[in-house]
């Protein structure tokens, strides 16, 4: 909220110092055409003396407008009346007294007083001083003809003023432009060293929470082992039946919060360590996790395949690859379907084009479709019946993501899931 603050009171500096811009051109340009009123005046050009008077008259009830508040409107209003009396004024002024002139500044005002929001009405109000200027000089400076303001003797004198003029206001407005840019520069080199200062920030608090969360998880570990063995040896002192269910439901809390802590550390070491290329047997790999689950409850019913299609030995993380098996593999164990008379586990390994391609698919109870795109979120359970922590599928993806890997999912509710993953790997 205090960035957005900051950035919001920036923004306004900005608009702020185009309204002080367009007051000050205004009046600039209202000066100039008194100015050019009064030498009209003296030299007896009194249809220019008007015309002088009108085109002042108009750009100071601008500067009026925008006084009051009126900031657009008197944007808009000047810029396209200024840009139809100096073409109407060219045309019936001798070319070489240089009216025309202005219109070289007014792109600068344009590009000056419109910021990056309002990109369009910048690009339409350069464009029409130069769209008057290619008129002019097809038209040989005649838009309405032979109609003509006497101008005899003064050319020199009025094309010095205008070119002087309109040189002002165009060096005032890059001078702007050029003060802008350095503002903005500053800006964002300020917003670099916060972002830069945040991420140091960040990375250190959460070095400090991943190493608080290992030793914490590892702390609690022994505790638990200890409160386990008390439970076994508890059952021995005595043989009633009631108080036999108490100890197993405390098994069962234990070895519930005991996975907890092991996912935890999953996560943490996931977090902590660097990729390590190792050699991989998939084959070894596999057995060894199916190995540490087949006593799983309703592990020992399901029929469990692998099919390994590398003849190459390859570098991947062993490490990361083992959590993300054993995650799946538990997954599908802990939701097989004890309605289908065949249950199965199926894991497939292949290698193409220098990536493993990893499939793990069973013929559980699925995952349902409003479920599929949240499954991989912290802590997500897609059922409240679910005992899990919410983390496994989580730590497969932060793991795989690791691995500069992708993981996907197809499912359909009663019929199963596949898990399809693709890690790079090094042929050794």
């Amino acid at each position: 909220m205090v960035n957005e603050k900051i950035n919001l009171d920036k923004a306004l500096i900005v608009d702020r110092k185009r309204i002080i811009l367009s007051k000050k051109i205004a009046l600039y340009c209202t000066l100039f055409a008194i100015v050019h009123f009064f030498l009209d005046l003296g030299q007896e050009l009194y249809q220019s003396a008007v015309f002088d008077l009108v085109i002042a008259a108009m750009i100071f009830c601008c500067y009026l407008l925008n006084r009051l508040g009126f900031y657009q409107p008197a944007t808009f209003i000047g810029l396209f009346l200024i840009n139809v009396a100096i073409g109407l004024y060219s045309s019936v002024v001798p070319r070489e007294v240089g009216v025309y002139l202005y219109y070289f500044p007014l792109m600068a005002i344009s590009s000056a007083l419109f910021g990056p929001a309002q990109r369009s009405k910048r690009y339409f109000f350069m464009m029409m001083p130069f769209l008057f200027l290619v008129l002019l000089f097809l038209t040989d400076f005649q838009v309405l003809g032979n109609y003509s303001f006497p101008a005899e003797g003064t050319t020199k004198l009025f094309f010095l003023i205008n070119s002087l003029s309109s040189g002002f206001i165009l060096v005032m407005c890059i001078n702007f432009m050029l003060k802008l840019n350095a503002t903005s520069e500053q800006q964002l080199q300020q917003l670099a060293e916060e972002v830069n200062a945040k991420n140091d920030d960040l990375e250190r608090t959460n070095l400090e929470l991943d190493r608080f969360l290992y030793s914490t998880s590892h702390d609690l570990r022994s505790p638990l082992s200890s409160i386990k063995g008390l439970i076994n040896v508890a059952r021995y002192d005595t043989h009633d039946k009631k108080i036999h269910g108490y100890f197993n439901m405390m098994t069962d809390r234990v070895e519930r919060l005991e996975n907890f802590i092991k996912d935890i550390i999953d996560y943490s070491k996931n977090a902590r360590t660097e990729l390590r290329h190792e050699k991989v047997d998939f084959n070894a790999l596999i057995s060894e996790v199916t190995d540490n689950l087949k006593y799983f409850e309703g592990a020992s019913s399901i029929e469990f395949k692998n099919e390994v299609s590398i003849d190459q030995p390859v570098l991947a993380d062993k490490t990361r690859l083992s959590v993300v098996l054993n995650n799946l593999i538990a997954n599908a164990i802990k939701y097989h379907d004890m309605r289908k008379e065949q249950r199965w586990i199926d894991v497939k390994v292949s290698d193409s084009m220098g990536e493993i391609k990893l499939v793990v698919s069973d013929n559980g109870t699925g995952i349902h479709k409003e479920h599929q795109q949240r499954i991989f979120e912290m802590f997500y359970r897609g059922t409240l019946q679910s005992t899990g922590s919410g983390l496994g599928l989580y730590i497969v993806k932060q793991a795989v993501e690791k691995m500069k890997g992708t993981i996907t999912v197809q499912s359909e509710a009663g019929r199963g899931a596949s898990f399809f993953i693709t890690v790079p790997v090094t042929a050794s």
